[in-house]
């Protein structure tokens, strides 16, 4: 409670000489730290004058530190009863030990009558008026609960430890936890006798959790806390805190022997010397790490930072996420969802239950965020709650909690309420190999919005040209697959209205070396119907070819226009001649040398699917170009 009553002259509210003599010895008391001494003097002081407010305060300070919060309550309750005015901080106190008893309705009084006093630090006002707030929607949160029904992941998962920190690939077919074991298991419960390290489990056949094992070195040390582990979309890669007195962000990926590799120590400007950063949340597309610090520059306590990989050696420099979301007091546990849009946190800094709520926010498309909404009771309760996933379809999150305390803290799963879902993802999955030798190919690939023309992911296949790439499943989609001496790959994904993720996308993508006579399928531009008007839509691909041309500058192509056999035979001829004029004519506009590009229209002659099916007449609606020349 710090009442700070040594600060005030020694001018008691009671002429009592033993009252007064009592209260100086249980100071004494308290000042040894032998509490139970001082609680004996004290209730003698107020047997001599039951009215003596410095003692009754006193008490409820004692009580404080004594883990009495009951009885802490009750006695400052009593010296404001005496005089409400008399130490006005004992209002703010008060409020915050029933808020953190869930007594939102008393908390509130009291918050409203310390707000009335005069000269109250700017500080604590600002605090004070933050937990009114948070009184009044606990009370309109408690009367409108969301659903909230947590399931146990069971004894495969949980142990008779505390088990907490989930982290979920977007599969959800890797779990790896926290786990706060004993250094010793021989030596028990004694101080100091624990640390964190990681266990991980997979699922069987049966869609069922194996027992979780140790992940073993060298990610587990005997030295070390390791804990707040994020794992990459794939469940590949996983970045973490270790701690020992300041924390920083390491890194470990998997191994071709399925054991992980040695940590690595992310770089300055990420980790730094003179601030702790930790809990680390990575972006799906494994381009942008989000994760909490004190460095300098943030908004007070710690904030949610992120940063942008440059190289596998090099990360930018952290930029904070601004005011929308930090705040002066405490955001924690940042967790950027598979759809790489949707931020759930926690945070003590906006209205809430009291201690850390879980909040979610969006990401907008000028990458601002949208005003954190609260998950709601009985998610968020007066406790902390920290700690928050979602899987890639955005149908469950994953949390720790101590709802059976018997067992300590357990990992559970929900159903999310719909209203404060993620946007569903699926996620599409292959190798990348060189068409005609079949060898793998590291090569970057992208999905772009193109109603808005803007990337949402990108990244780059591994060594053997593997790739896992995640999918909101609300938009239309253009997917690329580039990297120097090929032609690129494009597809397209139109999942608008799709709310299902259920179906991940298994795709193996063959590029084509750039020689004269290949060819590639341009499966991103789109005309208007029976139309030769490019839709906007199309610039996302056309931009690329333009690209393709500038880092070619010698290769001559041609636009070959293709239709489907739906009308005449000489109207579609017509037709695909136009569409493929209008193309190269978006490139000529463009800059690219009108010796360079040829146009013609095939209509329906070279038909490369079944026209007796409206896929393949998709396909056979279609944009080629043609590499003429080098």
């Amino acid at each position: 409670m710090c009442i700070e009553l040594n600060a005030q002259p020694r001018n008691y509210t009671t002429n009592n000489k033993r009252a007064i003599a009592k209260y100086e010895e249980s100071q004494r008391a308290y000042d040894r730290f032998n509490y139970s001494n001082a609680e004996k003097f004290l209730l003698e002081a107020i047997k001599y004058d039951d009215r003596f407010i410095e003692a009754q305060l006193m008490l409820a300070q004692v009580y404080q530190v004594s883990q009495r919060p009951e009885d802490a309550i009750v006695a400052a309750e009593r010296a404001i009863e005496i005089n409400p005015g008399f130490f006005p901080h004992a209002h703010y106190n008060v409020g915050n030990l029933l808020m953190a008893r869930g007594e939102y309705s008393r908390a509130l009084v009291h918050y409203q009558n310390f707000l009335t006093f005069n000269n109250i630090k700017e500080e604590t006002r600002k605090l004070a008026e933050l937990r009114l707030k948070s009184c009044e929607f606990a009370l309109h949160a408690i009367e409108n609960p969301v659903p909230f029904a947590p399931v146990n992941l069971g004894s495969n998962v949980n142990s008779n430890m505390d088990d907490y920190w989930p982290s979920l690939s977007a599969d959800e077919n890797t779990l790896v936890i926290t786990v706060n074991i004993p250094k010793d298991p021989t030596l028990g419960e004694t101080y100091g006798n624990r640390q964190e390290d990681f266990f991980i489990t997979t699922r069987d056949d049966q869609g069922q959790w194996k027992p979780v094992r140790n992940i073993g070195a060298p990610i587990n040390t005997p030295q070390f806390n390791e804990g707040a582990q994020s794992l990459t979309a794939d469940g590949k890669t996983m970045y973490y805190t270790v701690c020992d007195g300041r924390c920083n962000i390491y890194v470990s990926s998997l191994k071709e022997h399925g054991q992980w590799g040695r940590p690595v120590k992310l770089p300055e400007p990420l980790n730094l010397s003179h601030s702790s950063e930790k809990q680390p949340s990575i972006s799906p597309d494994g381009a942008t790490l989000y994760f909490v610090s004190d460095r300098k520059g943030g908004f007070g306590s710690f904030d949610i930072w992120r940063s942008t990989k440059i190289d596998e050696h090099r990360w930018s420099d952290p930029e904070n996420l601004g005011e929308t979301i930090n705040t002066p007091y405490l955001e924690q546990s940042p967790f950027i969802h598979f759809d790489n849009q949707t931020l759930y946190f926690s945070s003590n800094g906006h209205a809430g239950m009291g201690g850390l709520d879980i909040f979610m926010t969006r990401m907008l498309s000028d990458t601002t965020w949208e005003e954190p909404v609260n998950l709601g009771y009985p998610i968020n309760t007066h406790m902390n709650e920290d700690g928050l996933i979602v899987n890639s379809k955005g149908t469950k999150a994953y949390f720790s909690s101590e709802i059976n305390p018997e067992s300590g803290r357990d990992i559970y799963y929900f159903d999310l309420p719909a209203s404060i879902r993620p946007i569903p993802s699926s996620y599409i999955s292959g190798t990348i190999t060189d068409a005609k030798s079949g060898w793998p190919l590291q090569a970057k690939f992208s999905l772009v919005d193109i109603d808005e023309n803007q990337t949402l992911m990108e990244s780059q296949s591994t060594v053997k040209g593997s790739f896992f790439l995640c999918i909101p499943t609300n938009r239309q989609y253009a997917f690329f697959v580039s990297t120097p001496g090929y032609l690129f790959h494009s597809d397209h994904f139109n999942l608008k209205g799709i709310h299902s993720a259920a179906n991940p996308f298994q795709k193996d993508v063959e590029l084509v070396p750039i020689k004269v006579g290949e060819t590639m399928v341009m499966r991103n531009v789109f005309f208007e119907t029976d139309s030769y008007e490019l839709k906007s839509q199309s610039l996302v691909e056309l931009e690329k070819l333009h690209e393709l041309l500038k880092l070619n500058p010698t290769m001559k192509i041609e636009v070959g226009g293709h239709t489907d056999n739906v009308g005449l035979a000489s109207y579609n001829l017509v037709l695909s001649e136009n569409r493929a004029q209008a193309v190269a004519q978006f490139l000529i506009k463009k800059g690219v040398g009108t010796d360079r590009i040829s146009s013609k229209g095939y209509g329906l002659t070279m038909p490369i699917g079944n026209n007796a099916t409206e896929v393949g007449r998709g396909l056979n609606r279609r944009t080629e170009i043609r590499v003429i020349e080098l």
